[in-house]
């Protein structure tokens, strides 16, 4: 019975998944017993509803940091989207919604682009290039806005629908978000792209040998990621009916803290679709919770930052312990 009971310790530390969902539930218990208002129907659909573009900038996030690098020009990205779109909206009330979609994802893949191109093919630093562009972007949407705010009576009713338009009951911003997660797990797990993008982030060099173009792959990542962060500007505008130059500041940091939560290597390599999904509900709950509890509310930047130090940490003790026991089953066979 001993042996059984440290059995399961063993599996719960070794697999990363069963690990988040055990933190997810005592987690949830937790904010039950402290706050159980939070567990209405209603509550729910708006926390989900909240943190659905938090989801897609992870989702983008997670690819890049798969290929080894990172991208910290995704919310720039996703407010130069939206600048730009909500200007033209402004003066073409007669457009179709599904114009200004198309639009503002098609803004976000030349951002996104632009990011590859400096990255894979110039070599330069990823940190330091999309550091870069995080303020040029930034830059350019103030400069489009020309410091103007647009509000709910510049937007179309089908763009509004877009994002706050129920299908039985759900939000279209929660179906559209499910549809993503879905499509980057068939992408990731089932297509060549994939898995050259998981190559390069596990072994350049073998990547290399095995005719994987490294560049061709990075930018093609930065740019999915880039579109990924302008559909997210779409639904960020079209959910709060607002939109202006500074929005979305600091998501970055939350989208690279969901991936990390969700068991995403920095390093690269590692990371899967349902992991982001784990983490994205816990940081979803984390924040509502925080939220609801008087005082907390200040401190809501530092226990983010306090989680993602967690999660790497058990990041790297995940990742020390499967070498251990790679080692470990080696030594035995010999």
């Amino acid at each position: 019975m001993k042996n059984q009971g440290k059995s399961i310790i063993k599996n719960i530390i070794n697999s990363r998944n069963t690990g988040l969902l055990t933190g997810f539930a005592i987690l949830l218990i937790i904010a039950a017993l402290l706050t159980p208002s939070m567990y209405s129907v209603t509550s729910i659909m708006n926390m989900l509803q909240n943190n659905a573009v938090y989801a897609l900038l992870a989702v983008g996030m997670m690819m890049v940091i798969i290929t080894g690098g990172i991208d910290l020009s995704v919310a720039s990205t996703l407010s130069l989207s939206g600048v730009i779109c909500s200007s033209l909206m402004s003066k073409n009330m007669d457009v179709p919604a599904f114009v200004w979609v198309l639009l503002g994802i098609l803004i976000g893949a030349l951002c996104g682009a632009f990011n590859g191109f400096i990255v894979g093919y110039l070599k330069m630093v990823p940190m330091i290039a999309t550091l870069g562009t995080m303020y040029i972007y930034r830059g350019v949407a103030f400069l489009a806005s020309g410091g103007n705010w647009w509000f709910p009576h510049q937007f179309t009713t089908g763009y509004l629908n877009f994002a706050t338009g129920k299908i039985f009951g759900v939000y279209n911003i929660l179906w559209i978000t499910v549809l993503i997660f879905i499509a980057a797990a068939v992408f990731l797990g089932y297509t060549s792209l994939g898995r050259r993008i998981y190559a390069i982030g596990t072994n350049k060099e073998s990547a290399k040998i095995a005719g994987i173009k490294e560049a061709k792959t990075t930018f093609a990542a930065f740019t999915i990621c880039g579109a990924l962060a302008g559909l997210a500007g779409m639904l960020y505008t079209a959910n709060y009916a607002i939109c202006y130059y500074g929005m979305g500041e600091g998501y970055e940091m939350i989208a690279i803290a969901i991936c990390i939560l969700g068991g995403v290597s920095i390093t690269g390599g590692k990371g899967k679709v349902d992991g982001v999904i784990i983490g994205t509900l816990m940081m979803s709950v984390i924040t509502y919770f925080i939220s609801l509890l008087p005082g907390l509310s200040v401190w809501q930047n530092a226990i983010q930052g306090g989680i993602i130090i967690i999660a790497v940490a058990i990041n790297i003790f995940t990742i020390v312990s499967a070498k251990k026991r790679v080692l470990k089953e080696r030594g035995a066979l010999i």
